[in-house]
């Protein structure tokens, strides 16, 4: 079987050591549709464009290799062995009631935990849930093979498709992070190693002096399961660009002030318990922060016309949130700290460290995984608050004139933090929410969410006027 083979980027291989100990490293996405897809029940019109996506996207048909020194993804010849292959991915779910959110977000938190074979493909899996007027479809794929922008070119070829649109091919490529990050020129580098030492040293010293928020209830020295709950935010979609807008920001920085706050809230809360617990250790003393993690999509750096096309490319950053008199204040420390992250990305600031991460494939996966199992076992892994990803509207995944829409749509993946997903879609804001079952509790994420929708009802009811927005100082004025 011909095939090519592309390295595994830092990324990727750190997925692949990472595998089977944190759980099944997988991005399952599901879409629930507004109106019946397929007249049959075994959904022939979505098999069949599945299959052809499989067959235009060349990483769908990827499957991890070994050489003689590490491993690489090899992608399959679109063959019968695929096919093959295909129809052990793609099958139809029944006994699941597919209009009932309560049936799927139980289904999606089975799904999340399920492994998929990489070593033998194919690297994706799909459930289609059949119903007469609400059918939904579980597409999962494993993040090795691409990351949240990739998943979002899947979800929009498959709705165009399914309305009759042709897919069109997705060239292949495994271009290295590498010019995202490096300085254009070589006497550059000097500065920015020197920047990112200073900032780095700041950093340390700042958070000596804080305590991260979290859910975590005690620590646990391995990973369990996960856990997916589908959360409907009390504002509305128009409510919600209302509120930002009044607030002289984005929905994007809003989200991140009311979350950040959230966690503030909870913390302040159990501070003030009068119910018998341990004496108050002098960490107590320390100023409470909620850490909030974002994602950076790499490809806005890459020089014009290098950029890939689909694949892994994603960084991240961290926002730590103390307590502010109002969430004017709130919010101008957020987008302070988010301008200045991006500022630092686009200074290639983060040079020196990225690049040594690109060396990490040299380490093996042997080694790899046990760092990473160590990490965790002995509580050296970042202590954040959540990660927080914002699609913001995915009206854009349907089609100019679609006929075939969703109703309702859940992305979710993997994560060593607790993890919210927000996208707003047909006027509603959606927020999945995932977490590690073995330190998080079912309880500690009701109070967060309880609290959550609080701090929203709150906010809406005591909108300011855009004209008392204008108070905010001017470097608050930046999208997250």
């Amino acid at each position: 079987m011909s095939a090519r083979t592309l390295p595994l980027n830092r990324s990727e291989h750190m997925y692949w050591a990472g595998e089977g100990h944190l759980g099944p490293i997988n991005q399952p996405y599901l879409l629930r549709f507004a109106h019946p897809v397929d007249t049959a029940s075994d959904a022939p019109l979505v098999r069949q464009t599945l299959r052809e996506l499989t067959r235009a996207f060349p990483r769908l048909r990827g499957v991890v290799e070994p050489s003689a020194f590490g491993h690489h993804l090899r992608i399959l010849d679109d063959d019968r062995l695929v096919d093959q292959l295909f129809d052990d991915a793609f099958r139809t779910e029944a006994g699941v009631d597919a209009s009932s959110r309560e049936a799927l977000a139980a289904f999606h938190t089975r799904f999340i935990n399920e492994p998929i074979p990489l070593e033998r493909g194919l690297p994706w899996r799909a459930r289609w849930l059949p119903h007469p007027t609400q059918p939904a479809l579980m597409f999962s794929v494993h993040h090795l093979i691409g990351d949240g922008r990739s998943m979002v070119q899947l979800l929009c070829a498959i709705l165009g498709r399914l309305n009759g649109q042709p897919i069109a091919d997705c060239q292949l490529d495994a271009p290295s992070m590498m010019p995202a990050v490096t300085p254009a020129h070589g006497w550059q580098w000097p500065a920015s190693a020197w920047r990112w030492w200073r900032n780095s040293r700041a950093e340390r010293r700042q958070a000596r002096t804080e305590r991260v928020i979290t859910l975590a209830q005690g620590h646990s020295p391995r990973f369990t399961t996960s856990t997916v709950r589908h959360h409907e935010l009390p504002c509305p979609a128009d409510a919600m660009r209302a509120l930002a807008k009044a607030h002289g920001t984005t929905v994007n920085t809003l989200l991140m002030a009311v979350v950040a706050n959230t966690f503030l809230a909870l913390d302040a809360a159990q501070a003030t318990d009068t119910s018998p617990k341990p004496t108050p250790t002098p960490a107590r003393a320390l100023h409470p922060v909620a850490a909030l993690r974002t994602s950076v999509d790499l490809r806005r750096y890459f020089p014009d016309g290098q950029g890939p096309a689909f694949g892994n490319y994603v960084s991240a950053f961290t926002v730590r949130a103390r307590r502010q008199p109002d969430m004017a204040a709130q919010i101008a420390s957020l987008e302070a700290q988010v301008k200045g992250a991006l500022a630092r990305y686009e200074r290639r600031d983060f040079a020196l460290p990225l690049c040594l991460y690109e060396l990490l494939p040299l380490l093996g996966r042997t080694l790899y995984s046990h760092l990473i199992v160590q990490g965790k076992a002995r509580g050296r892994l970042p202590q954040l608050s959540c990660h927080l990803s914002n699609l913001g509207s995915a009206e854009f995944i349907h089609p100019a004139g679609a006929s075939v829409r969703l109703a309702e749509l859940w992305p979710a993946t993997l994560s060593t933090a607790f993890l919210l997903g927000a996208l707003s879609l047909n006027g509603r804001q959606f927020l999945s929410v995932i977490h590690q079952n073995d330190e998080v509790p079912t309880p500690a994420v009701e109070r967060f969410l309880t609290e959550l929708d609080a701090q929203l009802r709150t906010l809406m009811a005591h909108a300011p006027t855009p004209t008392q927005a204008q108070t905010t100082p001017p470097e608050g004025r930046r999208a997250a």
